[in-house]
């Protein structure tokens, strides 16, 4: 039923009825006003429970500020909490309202903890005092305070005053006659025994997305950070690789808009995720855009179905769009290659194999991290008569170097390979897999070792276990890395 107003008129016998009904009338027009804007406008603002009192089976408010579903603000601060919930004793001290939460999770796995408080119920008393018989009922409990006069001071007079009388229920007692507003879901241990735990999988209704830290750090600054992962991936592709707008190649298109969206995406998001008082709906509304914007790179083309904001239900809505994000953000798979470096052993270097390289759907490649070095001098430093490179099994590359016979064929990569590093610091060969004595005992011994010319390594002595090279040539000291990339031959 709607509040009306007063009609004020001249010589009309106050009463506190007028006051009351003045008081009721614009409280309703504010609440039913904020509805109109928003339908979405209750729910918590911030909140502090006692995890010290969870663990021994109580549930108690520090602090909380929300907006109940009538538009009542709720603002309990500390010395003002209510009544912890006892959750091995009966709630005796709650009107008949008795309920164990050892009892109800014989019922249930889960309780939801609400706030409440009793409705306004005209004909009937709603103020009354402390620990009377059906205190539980009244919506607000008197307080006399003793306040001076606000504009000259001193003066002081005991006023009456009213208090929401705010309390805690839980899912299995009897709701009806209150206001509610769940604030917390509490579930029974896997085992029964130990402390009962809050239920990560339940978000209440918020009015701000910080008031919740599992959704704005697990989620939103989630989905940020996983963005923002993605995106250095992709940069770093783009720029080792020397992508551009007019590559032909089809796979660098899909990077470089997906990661043009990505920035979009992140540069909203690093204000969304951190800043405070964002409306879990507008959060919603991002992350739906997000999944707009990198639907095309989705199997089907064409975003999938979003489901509809549910103020209620906000813990499964944003898993849903994260789940979306993050798989269309894996849409664009990373460059599948594997990459070892070669270390120091002896005179020379070697590096670990794994077995799978060895299937005939791989690709090999030795780079080699020119450092200062041009292409040129890169390929002259390592042709006969410089270092003398030579490939083979581990087992037989120091016979293969000696005797100067075929070791494994290296051929020079003269064509873009995407799954490799830029070219502008390395110098990269492919390894074929010819059936040659060199290679099948490769295959046979499953190791892959360098041998060169031992009186240009300037680091000879401390080259056990180090990746870098240092060789005298061109006149000057030259530090150099040899790593072996094996890619799939889909990419």
């Amino acid at each position: 039923m709607h509040q009306h107003p007063v009609h004020w008129y001249e010589g009309a016998f106050l009463r506190p009825q007028h006051f009351q009904t003045a008081e009721r009338y614009l409280s309703s027009n504010l609440a039913r006003s904020s509805a109109f804007d928003n339908p979405h406008n209750y729910g918590i603002v911030s909140v502090d429970f006692s995890r010290e009192a969870l663990a021994n089976h109580q549930f108690e408010l520090r602090r909380l500020q929300a907006r109940m579903p009538d538009g009542t603000l709720i603002d309990i601060a500390v010395g003002e909490e209510p009544n912890r919930i006892d959750l091995h004793k009966s709630f005796d001290q709650q009107g008949g309202l008795t309920a164990s939460l050892a009892d109800a999770f014989e019922k249930e796995r889960t309780l939801k903890v609400y706030l409440a408080i009793p409705k306004l119920r005209l004909g009937r008393a709603n103020v009354g005092t402390r620990n009377q018989a059906n205190q539980n009922e009244l919506r607000y409990i008197e307080d006399i305070s003793s306040l001076p006069d606000e504009s000259w001071g001193g003066d002081e007079q005991e006023i009456q005053l009213k208090r929401l009388n705010v309390q805690l229920l839980v899912s299995t007692q009897d709701l009806s006659g209150y206001e509610v507003l769940p604030i917390a879901q509490i579930k029974r241990s896997s085992d029964g025994e130990s402390s009962p735990q809050l239920d990560n999988t339940y978000i209440p209704p918020l009015l701000t997305t910080d008031a919740w830290p599992y959704l704005n750090r697990d989620i939103l600054r989630g989905v940020y950070d996983m963005i923002g992962q993605k995106i250095e991936v992709l940069s770093q592709q783009v720029i080792n690789r020397g992508i551009g707008l007019d590559s032909r190649d089809p796979g660098d298109a899909e990077r470089i808009l997906m990661l043009s969206q990505l920035n979009e995406a992140y540069a909203v998001l690093s204000i969304l995720a951190f800043d405070r008082g964002v409306p879990p709906r507008a959060a919603y509304l991002e992350l739906c855009r997000i999944v707009g914007q990198l639907s095309v790179f989705s199997a089907s083309k064409k975003v999938a179905d979003l489901m509809p904001y549910d103020h209620d239900n906000l813990h499964e809505i944003f898993i849903d769009v994260r789940s979306k994000i993050e798989a269309l953000i894996h849409a664009v798979r990373d460059y599948e290659v594997q990459q070892r470096y070669f270390v120091g052993i002896g005179h020379g270097l070697q590096v670990a194999l794994d077995p799978r390289w060895f299937n005939s759907d791989w690709q090999w490649f030795i780079g080699v991290d020119k450092g200062e070095l041009t292409q040129r001098e890169c390929l002259e430093l390592l042709s006969a008569g410089q270092l003398d490179l030579k490939v083979g099994s581990s087992r037989q590359v120091e016979f293969l170097f000696k005797q100067r016979v075929a070791g494994v064929t290296l051929t020079p990569v003269d064509r873009p390979v995407r799954a490799l590093p830029g070219r502008a610091d390395w110098v990269f060969f492919e390894v074929p897999r010819q059936d040659t004595p060199a290679w099948r005992d490769v295959q046979e011994t499953q190791t892959l070792a360098i041998r060169l010319k031992d009186s240009l390594i300037a680091n000879l002595d401390r080259l056990q276990g180090q990746q870098t090279l240092v060789v005298v040539a061109f006149g000057r000291k030259i530090a150099l890395k040899f790593a072996l990339f094996a890619v799939p031959a889909q990419s």
